[in-house]
């Protein structure tokens, strides 16, 4: 379509960087345990990955639950999680 223009299109590999910083506010990174705290639930899962949304100036964390039978949501907003301090399990690496 003439006169659209791609939103992405206008954003260096720098910018996007810094928006990823500015819009996770506790450092979450791909690959981390992390506590999950919604208004209704509470749980751990692993990060898999991360979404940039600029639109909405937000970013996604990629979930894989811990608890595999449990329904939480896989896709949450990276500002409701918290990278995880301690062992997995306990007597897990180190106790």
């Amino acid at each position: 379509m003439i006169g659209m223009v791609n939103a992405m299109a206008n954003y260096s590999n720098r910018d996007i960087d810094r928006l990823y910083e500015q819009y996770n506010p506790n450092r979450v990174k791909s690959g981390d345990l992390v506590l999950v705290n919604l208004s209704h639930a509470k749980y751990s899962a692993r990060v898999v990955g991360l979404s940039l949304d600029i639109k909405n100036k937000k970013v996604y964390a990629d979930l894989r639950l811990l608890e595999q039978d449990r329904r939480h949501p896989i896709r949450v907003d990276v500002a409701d999680c918290t990278v995880s301090p301690g062992p997995l399990y306990p007597g897990h690496h180190g106790g």
